[in-house]
């Protein structure tokens, strides 16, 4: 029996890819580490010392841009899927590793293609994979797609094994608990927009002037975003987290901006078209101070 070890994504596409290699490779013993760009470095060399390469017939890694961490991973036995943009830039330095790295709506997808599961799964199994795409790039032309993220996130402890525990054999609807844990993260969204100051103002970026929000967040950025660009008539928002030092950068349907690459410029970040992510850092905190509250 093969050993598999994966490092995946701490997201909803994390766990699409790590359920699309349990899929492909059904009679393998495959263990798992949960982690994220901010946090890889520093999570790989600390299983280092408790585990090793060499323990394993394949490590992949999946669903993470780690561009700026090619050199620790480089091995013989190293497979890499990922799907941002960014990272593609970085193919050339792979010398070992096998790197199937393209532009893709989401790593669950590009997997999905990549290791042809289309005949080894149900069609309630590619329905899920189809829902995590199309949240993943946030082109949201499901519903389901936007409440299966929510459930996503609204597992404590370890996220990874509840979603599989419930969508191992794919999507067939919601149950009860569901839709109980949705009627609590729509009360959280009302209860947020009652309680907290967003900011607003015309900024020019790239030579255009946007119509540009900002505030902070602890849950649901996207939905958060998605509602507050609608409702105050604007082209991007920047919502900060303080707790975890991070940002998510989201834009109207109508807004030609790239999120993705005004993430990169700003901080170094990434991600897509319509929505990307970084740290925090002086730069986007000096934005912020131009933007002033809507009352």
């Amino acid at each position: 029996m093969p050993r598999i070890h994966v490092f995946t994504d701490a997201d909803l596409d994390g766990a699409g890819s790590y359920l699309a290699l349990k899929l492909a490779y059904k009679n393998a013993d495959i263990s798992y580490s949960v982690t994220t760009e901010k946090n890889f470095r520093e999570n790989i060399l600390n299983w280092q010392l408790k585990d090793s390469f060499k323990n394993y017939d394949t490590v992949f890694i999946c669903d993470l841009n780690i561009k700026n961490d090619i050199a620790l991973i480089d091995r013989d036995n190293v497979v890499v899927f990922d799907h941002h943009a960014e990272h593609v830039n970085h193919l050339n330095e792979y010398v070992k590793a096998k790197a199937i790295i393209k532009e893709y709506p989401s790593c669950t997808l590009l997997m999905y293609h990549s290791l042809k599961l289309k005949e080894k799964i149900t069609d309630h199994q590619k329905l899920l994979f189809k829902f995590i795409s199309d949240y993943d790039s946030y082109v949201l032309k499901y519903p389901q797609s936007r409440e299966l993220n929510q459930i996503f996130w609204n597992y404590t402890g370890d996220r990874l094994q509840k979603f599989l525990i419930e969508f191992k054999d794919g999507f067939f609807g919601f149950n009860r608990y569901h839709k109980n844990a949705l009627k609590i993260v729509e009360r959280n969204i009302e209860n947020y927009f009652k309680t907290q100051t967003l900011y607003k103002g015309n900024l020019k970026i790239s030579g255009k002037d946007y119509n540009v929000m900002g505030g902070f967040f602890s849950f649901s950025p996207n939905e958060i975003a998605e509602r507050a660009l609608h409702e105050n008539n604007a082209d991007v928002i920047l919502l900060i987290n303080l707790k975890s030092k991070t940002v998510c950068y989201r834009k109207s349907k109508t807004c030609d901006l790239d999120v993705g690459k005004l993430a990169e410029k700003l901080a170094g970040g990434g991600g897509h078209e319509a929505a990307a992510g970084s740290l925090l850092n002086d730069t986007i905190i000096n934005i912020t101070k131009l933007l002033q509250p809507i009352c």
